[in-house]
C-alpha cells in the first residue's frame, strides 16, 4: 500500500503559493513604479498648465489640470490650483476662488503665496464685477445697487483678509531659508493688490447711496441760514415797498396832470 502523498508535496498546490508569493513581492514595485511615474508627470503637468495659462490657453490648462486630478496623492495643491488658472481664462471667477481656497487648504510653504496672489486677484475681479452691477443699477434700481455695492464691500474685506493672513515670508523670503516663499515677487504683488483693494473700498464707501441722496449720518441737510420769521419779514417788507411804489406813481401823475406847475420845477424823470 502506497504511502499518502503530503500536502507540500502536490505539484499544483506548489504552483499556486509561487504564483501568489511572485505577485506579493511585486505589489510593492508596482506601487513604487506608480509613484515615480505620478512625480514626474506632476512635475510636467504642472509646468504645462503654467505654460497654458501664460498664453491664454484655456483648453491646455484645463487638461493639465484633469491629468493633476488623477491619482491626486501628490502635492495635492496643484491640481485644484491649475483648474483655477484654467477656469480665471474662462472668466469664470466664483468657481476659480473656490478652487484657489481648496489650493491654499493643502498648499505647501512654497506655493502657499502663490495660490493667495492668484486667489486675491479672483477675489477682486469679482468685487469690481459687483462695483460695476452698483453703477449699472443706480439711481434707477436703488435697492438693486445698495445690495451689489454691499457684497462689492464684503468681497474688498476678504480680499484684504487673505493678503493679511499671509505668513511674512511672502513679503520677505530672505527670513525663511527653507521657503521659496515671495521668490518670484509674490509679496510685490500681494502689496499692490492690498492697496488697489483699499482704495476702491473707500471710493466704493464715498459714492455709496447715502452719500449720493445726502442721507448718509455726515450729510444732513443743513437748516435754512434765514428762520421762517425772516422770510416772511422779507414779504410784508416788499408788501409795504410796492405800496409805496403805487403811490409814488399815483403822486407823478397828478403832478404832471397839474398845469398850474410853476415853469423852473424841474419834471421827476
Amino acid at each position: 500500500m502506497n504511502p499518502e502523498k503530503s500536502p507540500s508535496a502536490v505539484p499544483g498546490r506548489d504552483k499556486h503559493r509561487r504564483r501568489r508569493l511572485l505577485l506579493l513581492s511585486a505589489a510593492p514595485v508596482l506601487v513604487a513604479v506608480a509613484l515615480a511615474v505620478k512625480l514626474l508627470s506632476v512635475g510636467y503637468l504642472g509646468s504645462e498648465a503654467a505654460a497654458s495659462f501664460g498664453r491664454g490657453d484655456q483648453a491646455g490648462a484645463a487638461s493639465a489640470a484633469s491629468g493633476l486630478g488623477i491619482a491626486n496623492v501628490v502635492e495635492q495643491h496643484k491640481a485644484p490650483f491649475a483648474a483655477g488658472d484654467a477656469l480665471v481664462l474662462s472668466g469664470d471667477f466664483s468657481g476659480a476662488r473656490k478652487l484657489f481656497e481648496a489650493s491654499l487648504a493643502d498648499a505647501a510653504p512654497a506655493d502657499e503665496c502663490k495660490v493667495r496672489v492668484n486667489l486675491v486677484l479672483s477675489v477682486e475681479r469679482l468685487a469690481d464685477a459687483e462695483t460695476a452691477a452698483a453703477d449699472a443699477a443706480r439711481p434707477a434700481d436703488a435697492a438693486k445697487s445698495a445690495q451689489s455695492a454691499a457684497d462689492a464691500s464684503r468681497l474688498y474685506d476678504e480680499g484684504l483678509e487673505v493678503i493679511r493672513a499671509a505668513p511674512q515670508g511672502c513679503f520677505n523670503p530672505d527670513e525663511s531659508q527653507d521657503s521659496a516663499n515671495g521668490a518670484d515677487g509674490e509679496g510685490d504683488r500681494l502689496r499692490g493688490a492690498e492697496e488697489r483693494l483699499q482704495s476702491k473700498a473707500e471710493k466704493l464707501g464715498a459714492a455709496g447711496p447715502d452719500a449720493e441722496t445726502g442721507n448718509g449720518a455726515d450729510k444732513q441737510p443743513q437748516p435754512d441760514p434765514e428762520p421762517q420769521q425772516s422770510q416772511l419779514d422779507k414779504l410784508e417788507e416788499s408788501a409795504k415797498s410796492a405800496q409805496r411804489e403805487r403811490n409814488g406813481g399815483r403822486q407823478r401823475d397828478e403832478y404832471l396832470g397839474n398845469n398850474d406847475a410853476g415853469s423852473g420845477t424841474d419834471r421827476p424823470w
